[in-house]
């Protein structure tokens, strides 16, 4: 797994701190994005993925800016990022948003858990699903 890549979007310094540190556990490399504008954060993927393109993006839903609803909806429309698989990552247990996400596109919905040990058991089961087969990032260029 050492070129498996994910990102996280999330407004929440303290959990992306925490999801960072789970999937540090099993020496994944994560890069962090805080929403700012919808314009910008598409910018700022854009460039990112033309450096290191990622195997999984997860995306809380409730944030300022935009919403992980929105995001999801405007990654699954863009032929860059679509084929990219996306996890809701969020505090919501509403089986509406669930749906909502699921009808997007979105590949897996997920509530946060309540202990790092849970996140960490998280991370491994992610990292296992979206990591398997992942070329190296050095090996590629």
């Amino acid at each position: 797994m050492p070129g498996c890549l994910f990102w996280v979007v999330d407004d929440d310094a303290d959990d992306l701190v925490l999801i960072e540190q789970g999937f540090s556990e099993f020496g994944l490399r994560v890069s962090m994005f805080q929403p700012d504008r919808a314009g910008t954060i598409l910018d700022r993927f854009e460039a990112e993925a033309a450096k290191n393109p990622p195997q999984m993006i997860m995306l809380d839903i409730n944030m300022p800016f935009i919403s992980g609803k929105e995001l999801l909806v405007l990654l699954k429309s863009d032929p860059r990022f679509r084929h990219i698989p996306i996890v809701m990552f969020t505090t919501s247990t509403s089986h509406q948003d669930k749906m909502e996400c699921m009808r997007a596109g979105a590949n897996c919905f997920l509530t946060k858990p309540a202990t790092f040990t849970e996140l960490t058991k998280i991370c491994d089961s992610l990292s296992t699903l979206f990591c398997s087969g992942a070329v190296s990032v050095e090996r590629a260029r």
